[in-house]
């Protein structure tokens, strides 16, 4: 920074400037600072090649409709991609053959990623949302909505870039609710009025129904980060929201659903093949079920939970067919010990044969162009799986419950008039205990800190006596012990408007993150009595310049035991964004 300063403004004027910071006081000094950073930043630069895309970048799907019309696999599924990395996979096209529609969506995209950054810029987003639904009673909680807490958008956003040559900085300072506004404990289940218990809410700190209560959530930044990269690779350390795989309801190794990983990535590409490291850490389950433990921010961090993988990706047959294979372990020490040893980036993670310590995951995907326009796309993951001669010869109550997850998909992606037409249809079975293991993975489970398993936890605070953990699945977002069938069909026309039918039907049997793994438990899904779930509705959306507006209208149904619930629910929001 004082060597850009000096080339700026010369040497000595950087001297007086130093040393009139030294007399400044410290906040003074440090606001002097960053509003210097802001103004050096006027001048327009080469954008860094590390500039990182968030997961509702529109880069994703336009992208991935160019390559699925054009006849081609899917575009990386390891996401989200760098700046040089969308170039990369711009190259592969044919634009020789593209349509006009095809021709805006490519253009959209080189145009974006040839844009000159400032050093450091500040941007400004606004939404206002308003949610409305008609069960008060029954459907009262955050999942019970088809647009949650992960997809509301945030009352003000300020997102913050900064591109210094092959580095690059983002800070996301927003102002939205939190998806808890009472917790029944400091371990797993919270509650907010925001999510059922009143007919009409908003994403307003303050709602309607005169009360005092505010939701702001205090957990902010929760997407900053750092990364460096050029030309074939990337790496990037801190707080992203990441996603692994092609599927659209959720994936097996890492889902979107997660708000965001504490995590450190290294991404290379060059021709057909693609190699990403990551690690990722949570809290332990000591300190998760930890019940002596203050409740409050001075609460003990203990041992150590991290979530290691290796992801290879081939692209073969003139860019046709897409194989990935990965492999994770999540790797767990009551101690907080991290052992080196497993820190490897190429080592085959299911022969460190560290039951106590470690608990692995591996998957298959595959994606092919069936023809211009249609692509079949599947996961295969391995938790768990029963097999050999001791295995098969233990008793029925010996045996180890398969932990197996299977999914096939396709989409359709074509160009017609000035729009793209896409749509898709998945399916996914899960075993009941997939993501689910005792610590030593031989004897049942016995408490709920006994367990090395794929469900992590994001710390949250929610008031000044009440810290508490939410815990979610790694992957899939529903879980093991499910049935999944899901489909939509859309129009969109590039930078103006969309609009999107979708249907999904699960049926859950009652293994769920709260359940105790046992040995002999060798069901298939859904086991006791499931809950069958519904959805059906529509979404569509409006470009008006800087302005946009979008709404959605969802039927939902949940029946058990031969009883049925209805919810109706209707959002409608408009934004404003100064990019």
């Amino acid at each position: 920074m004082k060597d850009l300063l000096v080339k700026l403004l010369g040497f000595s004027s950087v001297h007086r400037l130093c040393r009139t910071l030294r007399n400044l006081p410290g906040c003074v000094r440090y606001l002097v600072l960053w509003l210097g950073i802001a103004l050096i930043g006027s001048a327009a630069l080469a954008a860094s090649p590390a500039i990182m895309f968030p997961l509702d970048s529109f880069v994703y799907a336009d992208l991935e409709a160019l390559f699925i019309s054009q006849g081609l696999s899917q575009p990386s599924t390891t996401k989200p991609w760098s700046k040089d990395e969308v170039g990369f996979f711009l190259e592969k096209l044919n634009t020789t053959q593209f349509s006009e529609v095809e021709r805006e969506l490519y253009d959209g995209i080189r145009l974006t990623i040839d844009e000159q950054k400032k050093v450091t810029s500040l941007g400004f987003q606004a939404s206002l949302e308003t949610y409305i639904h008609t069960n008060t009673d029954a459907f009262i909680t955050e999942d019970d909505w088809v647009y949650s807490y992960s997809q509301r958008k945030p009352l003000i956003s300020l997102p913050i870039d900064i591109s210094l040559g092959s580095f690059y900085g983002f800070l996301d300072l927003s102002l939205s609710n939190r998806n808890f506004d009472e917790v029944d404990s400091d371990i797993t289940d919270g509650i907010s009025d925001l999510y059922g218990q009143m007919v009409l809410t908003t994403n307003l700190p303050f709602q309607w129904k005169g009360s005092e209560d505010q939701y702001l959530d205090a957990g902010i930044p929760y997407r900053a980060f750092l990364a460096v990269g050029g030309s074939g690779w990337f790496f990037q350390v801190g707080r992203e929201r990441l996603s692994w795989g092609p599927g659209v309801s959720g994936n097996f190794m890492i889902g979107s659903h997660l708000q965001y990983h504490n995590q450190a990535r290294l991404t290379a590409y060059r021709d057909s093949f693609t190699y990403s490291f990551l690690t990722s850490f949570f809290p332990h389950p000591n300190e998760i079920w930890d019940n002596n433990a203050s409740s409050g921010q001075a609460r003990e961090l203990q041992g150590l939970k991290m979530f290691m993988a290796h992801r290879f990706e081939w692209r073969l047959l003139n860019d046709t067919l897409g194989i990935v294979l990965s492999e994770g372990i999540m790797y767990q020490h009551k101690d907080g010990v991290l052992d080196l040893r497993v820190l490897n980036p190429l080592m085959i993670y299911h022969n460190y044969y560290i039951r106590q310590n470690a608990n692995s995951l591996a998957s298959l995907e595959i994606d092919y162009a069936l023809r211009k326009g249609l692509n079949m796309y599947g996961q295969i993951a391995v938790d768990e799986l029963s097999f050999g001669s001791i295995e098969q010869n233990l008793p029925d109550d010996k045996k180890h419950p398969n932990g197996l997850a299977f999914m096939a998909g396709i989409k359709h992606a074509r160009p017609i008039r000035q729009g793209i037409l896409y749509a898709h249809l998945e399916g996914v079975y899960t075993d009941p205990y997939l993501y689910l293991r005792s610590i030593e993975g031989d004897t049942s489970q016995t408490e709920s800190c006994d367990t090395l398993n794929y469900i992590v936890a994001l710390r949250r605070w929610n008031s000044d006596e009440v810290l508490f953990y939410d815990q979610t699945y790694l992957g899939y977002r529903y879980g093991g012990d499910a049935i999944v069938l899901e489909g939509s069909l859309g129009f969109r026309v590039p930078g103006d408007w969309h609009v999107n039918g979708h249907l999904f039907t699960m049926v859950h049997g009652d293994v769920d993150m709260n359940t105790f793994w046992e040995l002999g438990k060798l069901e298939c899904s859904p086991t006791g009595n499931p809950t069958v779930y519904g959805q059906a509705g529509i979404s569509a959306g409006k470009v008006l310049g800087r302005w946009s507006v979008h709404g959605s209208l969802d039927y939902l149904l949940r029946t058990q035991s031969s009883q049925t619930l209805h919810d109706v629910q209707l959002v409608l929001g408009a934004t404003y964004s100064s990019r």
